[in-house]
């Protein structure tokens, strides 16, 4: 469960405003689950997924597919969008819908019940759902799905709508004509969703009899025989009349949906997909990204969250109990060359250079980022090297930003980089008191302390806004609520610059 605070002077605001991702950014924890796909830093999304054919509950549930699964229940969600009206779409209503017969099975409910406490006030149901799909189909070997973030969570259940496999080819055609797909996407979309996982007899017993072993409990029938790889054997097979497709060659022919949408052009789209691995790979990226994009009226989403070369992780300012300021976390670089890839940590020079708040510079502003095995991290886009840094900064002078120097190792000259030109902003005039701050586990109640810069006028007032998780009537996944609450005054602190 993710808890989040925001501290806020009403009589200053400040404000940042760029086309270009930047950071801070309202969307820093989602580009570092993005980024950060497995050790230091990573939130375990991409562990849930590795191998591809993973089951739920660390590999305990045989026949079960974590990857398959993400990309059913997002479809699912998805599916009720009506693209005229922009009704439904990716928006997290699912975590209300997992009883319908057109969401049976288990998947549902162990989806939600992942990425449920995830969430956050910067990362909704909805996105985290999304992004797990992303680094899922990456992570199995399939295309690099363009990723934006804003979806807002739906407070109850859709519409219904998903199509069902029994249902006929021109209420299928229908059905994806809502959702915005004519019919070679439909062709499209379907077979990039059934390149992973298969049928559960469990669950469609009216379409797979005969699976179910005590090694295969659920008696899962896979859709082609790489069901742990995103590839084109879905269409390889089926034009080769050697497919394993349940919904194909099923013994009940009412069910074969796979078959009458697969052949609905005359076989034209599969040919290609089968034909050119590549044609299958970049057609899929673009059909999920849509998909994943289908949001309703109202909802903004991003722009493509591309990863940030250089970027502070979990960068504190806090207030010493001697009335200095100590600035901690770690800095983290992304790269996509060779020389990235080859980069030894213990090799790369990472020097931050801050700026006072007068906008001052000086030969001591300075200090070294120290990498060790225990920051080691791996992403799925690239190289990422993680390193940590604490440096005493002196309060009557404080900090307003920063820079990092840095290389790929000792030989190569420096990089400066600048966060887009204005540096990374540091602000030091509201710092948290994580030592002075608790939370009750019996009553509930939570002291939030904070200190204040003095030579900052008259400030009337300040508050908090604090957001945490709480359940939901019909939901395995969390509502988030904001509370709003003023600070009182204490008085003065252990530094001539701050009060509490």
């Amino acid at each position: 469960m993710y808890l989040t605070a925001l501290v806020l002077l009403t009589s200053a605001s400040w404000y940042a405003c760029t086309h270009a991702y930047v950071w801070p950014s309202p969307y820093d924890i989602l580009e570092d689950a993005y980024v950060l796909s497995s050790g230091f830093g990573s939130d375990g999304t991409v562990d849930e997924v590795t191998p591809c054919s993973l089951s739920p509950a660390g590999g305990t549930t045989p026949g079960r597919q974590n990857s398959a699964e993400w990309l059913r229940t997002a479809y699912h969600d998805m599916a009720t969008h009506d693209a005229a009206t922009g009704l439904s779409g990716l928006d997290g209503s699912i975590q209300f819908e997992t009883d319908r017969p057109e969401n049976i099975g288990t998947a549902m409910n162990t989806t939600v019940q992942f990425f449920g406490p995830l969430q956050s006030r910067r990362a909704s149901f909805a996105d985290r759902l999304a992004l797990g799909v992303v680094l899922a189909i990456k992570n199995c070997g399939g295309p690099a799905i363009p990723y934006r973030a804003g979806r807002i969570d739906a407070t109850g259940a859709g519409p219904l709508g998903v199509p069902q496999p029994e249902q006929s080819l021109e209420t299928h055609v229908m059905a994806f004509a809502r959702q915005g797909f004519n019919l070679t996407e439909m062709i499209g979309l379907v077979a990039c969703g059934h390149t992973v996982g298969g049928v559960h007899e469990v669950d469609f017993p009216q379409t797979v009899q005969g699976a179910i072993t005590p090694d295969n409990p659920e008696g899962v029938v896979h859709f082609d025989d790489t069901f742990d790889v995103y590839d084109n054997h879905i269409a390889a097979q089926y034009i080769n009349d050697t497919s394993a497709d349940p919904l194909v060659v099923g013994f009940n022919t009412t069910t074969n949906s796979d078959a009458r949408i697969f052949s609905a052009d005359g076989n034209r789209t599969m040919q290609s997909f089968a034909m050119d691995p590549e044609f299958f790979l970049s057609r899929c990226g673009a059909l999920l990204e849509r998909m994943l994009d289908a949001v309703p009226t109202g909802v903004t989403l991003s722009d493509v969250i591309e990863p940030l070369e250089v970027k502070p992780h979990e960068l504190r300012l806090f207030f010493t109990s001697t009335g200095g300021l100590t600035l901690s976390g770690n800095i983290r670089i992304f790269g996509t060359s060779p020389v990235a890839a080859a980069a030894d940590p213990a090799d790369m020079p990472v020097t931050l250079i801050w700026t006072d708040r007068n906008g001052s510079k000086n030969a001591n502003y300075s200090t070294g980022g120290t990498s060790s095995p225990f920051m080691a991290a791996t992403s799925l886009w690239g190289a990422v090297q993680l390193f940590s840094l604490s440096t005493p900064i002196d309060p009557s002078t404080g900090i307003s930003s920063f820079v990092v120097d840095w290389a790929y190792n000792s030989q190569l000259a420096l990089t400066t980089s600048d966060n887009g030109g204005s540096g990374f902003p540091v602000q030091d005039v509201v710092l948290f008191q994580p030592v002075k701050s608790c939370h009750g586990a019996v009553n509930q109640n939570s002291t939030i302390n904070v200190v204040i810069r003095n030579d900052m006028g008259d400030v009337t007032s300040a508050y908090i806004e604090y957001t945490h998780s709480a359940t939901q009537l019909g939901s395995m996944a969390f509502k988030q609520i904001t509370i709003h609450a003023d600070f009182v005054h204490v008085g003065n602190s252990s530094s001539p610059f701050y009060d509490t």
